[in-house]
């Protein structure tokens, strides 16, 4: 299995989000579902492709995002609707305030990486949310192992114009600002 760190997705990320340049920002015009569409379909392939994986094309199981290493076969050997296992399980959503659902929505996949995309300004804020998330996972972290085995990264952007974006990766301690590089 090809396990994906915080850094290889950020990296991956960063790269495939510089490459897109003006079609991510005409995407941002788009209204929200065409915008999520837009995410699933270019995006998270185009992720997926730098690290060595593939993208589900539609939601998984709910997901909003699942790169897999090897697609499930049925009995006769036919592509299975399912992959044997998800490398990174990605969930995205526009509203920061409703993000601690989709966060929480994560905790009930096993992955090694778990990725969650919202947006919200730098400051207090931001703060904010990141501390209701390291609640969350706290709480859910029965096996003592999400700082080890089943990572969680979570991308922030800049709201409406995504002028930057913000990487934080979960350690025993909660979430840590990852520096570029």
């Amino acid at each position: 299995m090809n396990k994906i760190t915080p850094r290889e997705f950020r990296n991956a990320f960063v790269a495939v989000m510089q490459a897109e340049g003006d079609n991510f920002r005409a995407a941002l015009g788009f209204e929200t579902k065409s915008y999520n569409f837009y995410m699933r379909t270019t995006i998270y392939p185009r992720v997926a492709r730098k690290l060595g994986l593939s993208s589900w094309k539609r939601e998984y199981y709910t997901l909003d995002g699942m790169l897999y290493e090897e697609r499930g076969v049925d009995d006769t050997g036919k592509y299975a609707s399912y992959a044997n296992w998800i490398s990174v399980a990605i969930e995205h959503e526009n509203d920061a305030a409703r993000a601690h659902e989709k966060m929480n929505k994560l905790q009930s996949f096993n992955a090694p990486l778990k990725v969650l995309i919202t947006y919200a300004a730098e400051g207090p804020g931001a703060e904010k949310l990141l501390g209701k998330y390291e609640n969350l996972i706290k709480t859910s972290d029965v096996f003592n192992d999400i700082a080890t085995l089943r990572q969680q990264l979570v991308i922030l952007g800049t709201p409406k114009t995504v002028l930057e974006w913000r990487f934080y990766a979960y350690e025993n301690d909660g979430f840590v600002l990852m520096l570029p590089g």
